[in-house]
């Protein structure tokens, strides 16, 4: 046990203000929170694994304790860590070794996407996955695209390139929402920065959230190899999707101890990575206007991270595009979390922040950066939801 670990360990003064910003307790009294689960708890771990909550699978691993915290205590790690221990003592159900292994079921489905996606509509077949499998049948699934972004996408070669970088699309963006990598592709290309794409794995954080450490450090074992070798070749690696940024960035070292200062160092998200252009002075401001009004949710993983809201910096600069901050906290679904029988109405409840920001700010549209805050946000109000990389790309009239 390292010594930063102990020190990070006591900081914590059972303030409690993580339990009080929990958007999981707020909800239900199921979850025993993030400070007896977390550093409470971990105190016995040190020297006991089994010194573990049955309430911690009721963790919805949004981070907010990580970010509320004042002494800067690693709440989430602790939390994540504590369920990997109790799946590993006590196995996790198939329905949760399913839905952890994102990228197993997006292939699978390519098969016969379209299929698949008929299926999943069908009423009596969500009925009996809810009966016989516990994945809720309230909760729509994503609909798989006809083809991947990695089947989609031409490199452009660019004359001489203000910058190459190599873009790690996540799951989501290659399986679900193709358009949101092609639209990058499409401003960087304009933006003269070269961009190139690979096959890598799912980046693990569905597996962490469902306890399944083991192939979450599988995953990041390969990644980290094949993104270090990228970036030793001048590389900057670009990311739209908050969770595989925090994966990457942070997650990978905190969970897993891995070296992962080379790929911190040298992976932004899209939109940090425009920021910076453009206080450079190389990024095209030459916009065309957009006469629209958008809800902006920010992302909980992308407020982990902590580099801000870059998207928002870039969107001020689209002529007549409003953006009001919905200002909700989280929107419930954190990933598989929402599809699970048991946790659904705790995932519907949370979202119901979603709901009144709307209605107070009287939005007709939203826009967010995460994948499954676009599901739950739509599913919760019915708006209409993008990436805001499509507007930028379609304020460049490409």
């Amino acid at each position: 046990m390292s010594q930063d670990r102990h020190l990070i360990l006591d900081n914590c003064i059972k303030c409690n203000i993580c339990v009080a910003n929990c958007p999981v307790v707020k909800v239900t009294d199921q979850y025993a929170g993030p400070k007896q689960n977390g550093p409470d708890l971990e105190r016995f771990r040190l020297d006991e694994p089994a010194a573990v909550h049955p309430s911690i699978g009721y963790c919805s691993n949004c981070k907010t304790c990580d970010f509320v915290c004042p002494s800067g205590v690693n709440v989430a790690t602790m939390n994540c860590k504590a369920k990997g221990e109790y799946v590993a003592l006590n196995g996790a159900p198939l329905r949760d070794q399913v839905l952890g292994r994102v990228e197993l079921i997006c292939k699978a489905a390519q098969i016969a996407p379209s299929i698949v996606n008929w299926a999943a509509g069908v009423g009596p077949f969500r009925a009996m996955g809810e009966a016989f499998f516990g994945v809720a049948a309230g909760m729509p699934f994503p609909r798989f695209a006809s083809k991947t972004f990695l089947q989609q996408f031409k490199p452009k070669k660019i004359a001489k390139p203000k910058g190459k970088v190599l873009y790690y699309p996540g799951c989501y963006v290659n399986y679900y929402t193709p358009e949101v990598g092609l639209a990058l592709a499409k401003v960087f290309a304009h933006n003269g920065i070269e961009m190139v794409v690979d096959d890598f794995n799912c980046c693990g954080l569905p597996t962490v959230s469902n306890g399944l450490m083991d192939a979450a450090k599988a995953y990041g074992v390969n990644n980290l190899a094949k993104l270090n070798r990228y970036i030793n070749e001048g590389y900057a690696v670009i990311t739209t999707c908050p969770s595989c940024n925090l994966m990457l960035r942070q997650e990978y070292h905190e969970l897993f101890d891995m070296d992962t200062a080379l790929v911190t160092e040298n992976t932004y998200d899209a939109f940090e990575y425009l920021v910076l252009l453009h206080e450079k002075g190389q990024l095209d401001t030459n916009l065309k206007r957009l006469p629209r009004r958008y809800g902006y949710h920010q992302p909980c993983h992308l407020r982990a991270v902590g580099y801000g809201v870059p998207s928002q910096e870039i969107l001020r600069l689209i002529p007549d595009l409003q953006v009001a901050a919905l200002d909700a906290g989280c929107c419930g679904l954190s990933g598989s979390y929402g599809f699970k029988k048991e946790k659904y109405p705790i995932a519907h409840e949370i979202g119901q922040n979603i709901v009144r920001a709307v209605a107070d700010t009287g939005v007709k549209q939203a826009v967010t950066e995460c994948g499954m805050c676009q599901l739950q946000v739509n599913h919760v109000t019915g708006l209409p939801v993008v990436h805001p990389i499509q507007l930028l790309a379609e304020a460049y009239g490409l």
